[in-house]
């Protein structure tokens, strides 16, 4: 092979080399270790403590609904309450969970234009932020909240609730949240129903509860050997 074309070989070949090591895919390969929002999910032991919560959740809607089938309206409703506990106290099991639901109750505070009464929860939020574990999804849920902040206090362009409701997302995992809030879902429906008396509860009013609680359970077994918070 003539020697003007072995050089040109050769600096092609530099050349695809130095293309492939080059910044683009490096880039790439960052951006794939970014933290994904929903994906912050509880420890294994976490997980059972919160189907321990659901099974007593669970018991309580069947005895609300076999209650309702005898015309048993009294226990019906107090059952039916009693399982709300049981489902809140399941929504926040783990440290994520909990900090999630922090940050929906700062969210909720906000009842007016001003200010300094939602200030007034950051210190307690930044505090319950740095005690979770030192990781990308925390540093991303604390910069969120900082950028809630900033807006607020120095009434800078941009939704500080946004950016709080992203700090909340980086903290939950969504395939127990899910399913779990379509439970709460259900079953503040089925209270109010019951409450309004327009129309009676039936059978059929408890299908979606109880799916749900077995969506949410079917994701615990699947997943209780996974995960670290």
């Amino acid at each position: 092979m003539p020697l003007h074309i072995q050089s040109t070989s050769l600096y092609l070949l530099s050349l695809f080399i130095l293309l492939m090591s080059s910044s683009p895919i490096q880039m790439v390969k960052a951006d794939s270790t970014r933290p994904v929002p929903g994906n912050y999910c509880p420890s294994a032991n976490i997980l059972m403590i919160t189907a321990e919560d659901l099974s007593s959740s669970l018991e309580l809607i069947m005895r609300s609904r076999a209650a309702q089938a005898i015309g048993g309206l009294t226990e019906m409703a107090s059952t039916l309450n009693a399982a709300g506990t049981t489902l809140q106290q399941a929504a926040s099991r783990g440290a994520g969970a909990r900090t999630a639901l922090l940050i929906h109750s700062i969210i909720l505070a906000r009842v007016n234009d001003k200010n300094d009464q939602l200030l007034a929860w950051f210190p307690l939020l930044h505090s319950a932020i740095l005690a979770l574990p030192d990781d990308q999804t925390q540093s991303a849920a604390d910069d969120a909240v900082w950028r809630a902040e900033e807006i607020l206090k120095r009434d800078q362009a941009g939704n500080p609730l946004e950016q709080l409701g992203k700090a909340q997302h980086f903290l939950t995992c969504d395939g127990l949240n899910l399913p779990l809030q379509a439970a709460l879902d259900e079953h503040k429906r089925l209270i109010i129903k019951m409450s309004r008396k327009l129309k009676p509860v039936v059978q059929k009013d408890y299908d979606k509860i109880i799916d749900s609680l077995r969506n949410t359970m079917a994701f615990i077994l699947e997943h209780s050997k996974k995960t670290t918070r």
